[in-house]
């Protein structure tokens, strides 16, 4: 009996060493790929295990018993043993070394006592055992030595992890670091994250900020915004109807086209951020951000009342910021980026639901909303004082756009018909009529639909039997062909595909239009998930 319990000792004694070894092996193989796994109940290394390399020589050894290529690196405070050919092939600083002849080779002593032991070791775990363990308050020490080293795998790492640190309060710090040691990529890095929140911290951007950026540079972080891929997104601009209508909360998203405009599917991006039944917005796009400006309806004491409101999303972040709301109460009016500021014309009094007519009074004031300042001014008026002239009298067709510093509003003269364009030259502050008319001998054009610039002014509108499209060319003062097409009824905002398109919805078909500006062809995108009614279409990059 003992014999057998003596037996059961040693058999169970040596799987005990058999298990401690495997599990030796197994948490320095997970060590080597810095991946803790902490057990319930158990704990993960601590500070003291983790700084042991500062007391224990032998783990300040990177490299192989016996090997030539082994070099000396003295740090500020501590000495390490390193293959340099290894070490080579992870900084441009040591494989230049190694290729010369230079004493620190031949004397295989490398002298960096400036630089940090810590920072040093960190980098040599990163390069030898895959081990990133960089905390995040000395990233800045870490970027600096990558840089100086030309350690581009270790500079990568630092940067992606700072990527997710950065903030308004130590973006300002990192830029300067990057400009003292001339560190490209650390620039990218923080330019990159000025420009996903660039309105979001104006006063770091705008050229006179703490940061002394040059115009160049702040011209480079709103570049960087538009980079990415173009996203066709859509949104209810307009809505009617009540809570009782069970469409009227999934109206309040903002959907995007994923997929083809062939085979692809809306899907929401972010929630409208107000909760109301009714609204009446138009859109802009500036920056890479949308803004939507106008109001909603509220309940008040003795019964509802629209209230003013101005939103801006960032695509880059998902977030919604409100904006100064416009200085006139306007519903159904015209908003168009241009030279860095956004320009509202038109429109009719807010809180009034009614249709508007003929005889309903057109704003001639003209606002300006600066994103930097974050306020509107107004600018000078239309020039609407001996003849009356309408931009639209159904539910908000923009018929303003913007070509180099310029805006260009198109209306109708009611008592003849005719369609006129003024132009509004931002820099001058003037407003100027761009003759001839377009007549109704020229074109059968009782609805306008959509104006829009390309290398010339895109008219689009209908009559009862077909669509309508023609040009006018600002440098020749001429309107170009009149041809005409299947009739489709447009509402609502479009926008322009490059300079071969128009996308625009259409309640008639349910959902939104192509048509391509050469051939006057046209074709249905996927349906929308809610019905087509008065939506606004842009494209955002994210």
């Amino acid at each position: 009996m003992k014999a057998v319990r003596r037996g059961l000792e040693v058999v169970f004694g040596w799987i005990s060493v058999w298990l401690k070894c495997s599990l030796t092996s197994l948490w320095r193989a997970l060590s080597a790929a810095d991946i803790w796994i902490v057990w319930p109940g158990t704990r993960g290394p601590c500070k003291s295990e983790l700084e042991e390399w500062k007391t224990n020589e032998a783990l300040r050894h990177y490299h192989r018993p016996a090997d030539e290529s082994s070099v000396t690196v003295q740090t500020r405070t501590h000495i390490f043993h390193v293959d340099l050919f290894r070490l080579s092939e992870c900084s441009e600083y040591f494989r230049a070394l190694s290729q010369s002849g230079m004493r620190e080779t031949s004397e295989s002593l490398v002298q960096l006592d400036h630089v940090s032991s810590s920072v040093f070791y960190h980098f040599l775990e990163f390069s030898f055992h895959n081990r990133f363990i960089v905390p995040v308050k000395e990233l800045d020490a870490h970027i600096q030595l990558s840089s100086y080293l030309l350690a581009e795998t270790f500079l990568s790492e630092c940067l992606s992890v700072l990527e997710g640190e950065l903030s308004p309060d130590n973006c300002c710090s990192y830029l300067s670091l990057a400009q003292e040691i001339c560190c490209e990529q650390l620039k990218r890095t923080v330019f990159a994250y000025m420009s996903r929140n660039m309105l979001e911290m104006p006063h770091l951007v705008t050229y006179a900020n703490p940061l002394g950026l040059s115009g160049e540079e702040k011209d480079e972080i709103v570049r960087l915004r538009m980079e990415g891929r173009q996203h066709l997104c859509s949104l209810r601009k307009e809505n009617l109807t009540s809570w009782n209508d069970s469409e009227t909360e999934s109206a309040r998203h903002v959907f995007t086209l994923e997929g083809s405009e062939e085979s692809g599917s809306w899907h929401p991006v972010t929630e409208l951020p107000f909760r109301a039944d009714k609204w009446c917005f138009t859109t802009v796009v500036l920056y890479n951000y949308l803004y939507i400006i106008g109001g909603y309806r509220q309940r008040v004491r003795r019964g509802w009342e629209f209230k003013m409101a101005s939103f801006r999303f960032n695509p880059f972040t998902g977030t919604w910021a409100c904006t100064a709301p416009l200085m006139k109460h306007r519903r159904h009016f015209s908003a168009v980026a241009c030279e860095g500021c956004i320009y509202a014309v038109g429109g009719w009094y807010l809180d009034s639901l009614i249709t508007p007519d003929s005889n309903t009074t057109l704003y001639t004031a003209v606002e300006r909303y600066d994103p930097w300042e974050g306020r509107w001014r107004f600018v000078s008026s239309l020039p609407l004082t001996d003849f009356q002239f309408t931009m639209s009298l159904s539910h908000d067709i923009p018929l303003t756009t913007s070509h180099g510093h310029c805006l260009y509003v198109l209306g109708s003269i009611q008592r003849t018909g005719e369609k006129l364009l003024l132009q509004y030259n931002t820099k001058h502050d003037s407003w100027s009529e761009l003759l001839p008319t377009l007549t109704r001998a020229d074109a059968d054009l009782p609805a306008l639909y959509f104006l829009g610039a390309t290398d010339r002014l895109i008219v689009i509108g209908g009559n009862n039997s077909e669509s309508v499209v023609t040009s006018f060319c600002v440098q020749s003062r001429r309107w170009e062909q009149v041809r005409t097409a299947e009739k489709v009824a447009f509402a609502g905002q479009g926008t322009l595909a490059g300079d071969q398109a128009l996308l625009m919805p259409s309640i008639q078909h349910n959902t939104i239009i192509r048509m391509d500006l050469q051939t006057l062809s046209t074709r249905d995108l996927p349906p929308l998930p809610i019905a087509t009614r008065y939506e606004a279409i842009f494209y955002l990059c994210f």
